[in-house]
């Protein structure tokens, strides 16, 4: 191998070497490598996304798809019951409630959705959507909704007035109606009845319904 040869590998080795040395100074010097990107958001993620935005109709298709790709993804059915609800197929939502609360779903939402759901149903369920009601208080007495900041426990407790007072257990609808933080009505007056439901509309008013 010719000298010239010799000297161009010979130059080559120590400027390789040189940006090894260099790089090493710079990890000592407490340069970091970059940390991994954020992993993708879920479909449920994305779901709960749309939703927030009002894009029911798209929450409702990236649930569904969350559920194609693993049928006991609770979450997902809980937010398509919810995207359902929102679009007004009560019949769709309450099987979707359902199929989170058969996968193991543990927190108050589903039982919350199916309140609502059970009393505008037609035909009206009063009695389960009162089930559904103590159901989510015994679970959360403080609820609120995490993708609604605007329904909470509030909510719930006007649903347990109206659907007591719909079946006529006006002392249990009176006492939800002292829970709202409403005025109590008196049970011995003439006008008890027709009192008590202008106190619950009273409060469905203030409290903007469910």
């Amino acid at each position: 191998m010719n000298r010239y040869i010799t000297r161009l590998l010979l130059a080559s080795i120590m400027l390789i070497v040189a940006i090894m040395i260099g790089c090493s100074a710079e990890d000592d010097a407490g340069f970091e490598p970059k940390d991994d990107p954020a992993p993708d958001p879920t479909l449920v993620e994305l779901g709960w996304a749309a939703f927030g935005a009002g894009q029911f109709d798209t929450a409702e298709e990236l649930f569904t798809q969350a559920i194609t790709e693993d049928a006991t993804n609770n979450e997902a059915h809980n937010g398509k019951g919810w995207a359902l609800l929102r679009l007004d197929n009560l019949t769709g939502a309450i099987v979707s409630f359902d199929a989170a609360l058969t996968n193991g779903f543990a927190g108050a939402d589903p039982h919350v959705g199916k309140a609502i759901l059970l009393r505008d149903l037609n035909p009206v369920d009063y009695g389960a959507a009162i089930a559904a009601a103590n159901t989510a208080l015994s679970i959360d007495a403080d609820y609120t909704f995490a993708h609604d900041s605007e329904l909470d426990w509030k909510d719930v407790r006007l649903i347990l007035a109206q659907s007591y007072f719909a079946l006529g257990q006006y002392n249990d609808a009176n006492a939800q109606v002292v829970l709202l933080g409403g005025n109590e009505q008196n049970p011995a007056s003439d006008t008890f009845v027709e009192d008590l439901l202008a106190e619950i509309q009273a409060l469905g008013e203030l409290f903007g319904g469910s």
